[in-house]
């Protein structure tokens, strides 16, 4: 079945309505692992995400719901019409903007810095804790691919946090605060895509936004700060981009695994090693 007719007939079903009666206009940037599709139904646009293969083991969709409703009240996300948290589609109103992925970003640093601002100062309680070290387990379980170089890093990026982060304040989190998930729509900034949200220490989103250059990280941190980091702050920010780095190791080995490399024409294999290349880049550059 082509990906159009499987958005079509998913959205009617979702939305009861004939298959005919959904418009399918594109699909959208973003992620390679599912599919998100801008659609109409009676005049009204939306997205439209399936879930690739094997994308929910690493989500809990119930906590993914419950997250999207807590966070409802700051007008961050795109409005939720439909959630099944069986299979994890979702349909959600479309907004009309820009992905900051094509954007010069840096005009936009402090819309950025203020969308962060409003969810980690906002009080909200997230419906779990992140819970970084139980995560890189389960996500280990899904390869059973430890190398001796990542056991290494593992170990030093542990005992770092148990010695320096694991008692700092967290505040709720979006955990995955990359320009692909942020749409500039006129004067404001959406953050989109809420599947990692959590309770976590501000750093980490600071550093999530540093996944395709880490440098931009260290740029937001210092709007974000409205002063310039210190060694230790930007340390921070290296420490969590390190823990993203190992985390993303696993998901593009277990991609590799389950022959996606293959089907989408995409090697993960190589992306992996990137990652545990980055990883020990960082840890270095802490030690310096």
């Amino acid at each position: 079945m082509e990906h159009k007719e499987l958005i079509q007939q998913r959205a009617a079903e979702a939305f009861n309505v004939k298959q005919e009666d959904v418009i399918v206009k594109n699909r959208l940037l973003g992620g390679m692992s599912h599919l998100t599709y801008h659609i109409a139904i009676d005049g009204i646009d939306y997205t439209y995400r399936v879930i690739g293969k094997d994308g929910n083991l690493f989500v809990d969709r119930l906590i993914e719901q419950k997250n999207l409703d807590i966070i409802r009240p700051l007008n961050l996300n795109n409005e939720t019409v439909f959630f099944d948290t069986t299979t994890g589609e979702k349909a959600a109103k479309y907004v009309e903007g820009t992905v900051l992925t094509q954007l010069d970003y840096r005009p936009f640093l402090p819309l950025v810095s203020k969308a962060l601002k409003t969810l980690h100062h906002s009080s909200l309680k997230p419906a779990s804790d992140y819970g970084l070290i139980d995560r890189l387990k389960l996500y280990e379980s899904y390869t059973n691919i430890k190398s001796d170089k990542y056991l290494k890093l593992k170990d030093a990026w542990i005992k770092m946090y148990q010695e320096e982060h694991q008692h700092q304040p967290k505040v709720f989190c979006h955990n995955d605060a990359q320009r692909s998930n942020m749409v500039v729509s006129k004067d404001r900034l959406y953050l989109l895509d809420w599947e990692y949200a959590g309770l976590n220490e501000f750093y980490y989103d600071i550093a999530s936004f540093g996944n395709v250059d880490f440098n931009d990280a260290l740029e937001l941190l210092d709007v974000y700060l409205e002063r310039k980091a210190t060694k230790v702050e930007q340390d921070s920010v290296r420490f969590y981009r390190m823990f993203q780095a190992l985390q993303w190791h696993q998901v593009a080995l277990r991609k590799d695994m389950i022959g996606l490399s293959e089907v989408l024409h995409f090697d993960f294999k190589m992306l992996s090693e990137k990652y545990l290349n980055l990883a020990e880049t960082l840890y270095i550059a802490i030690k310096g």
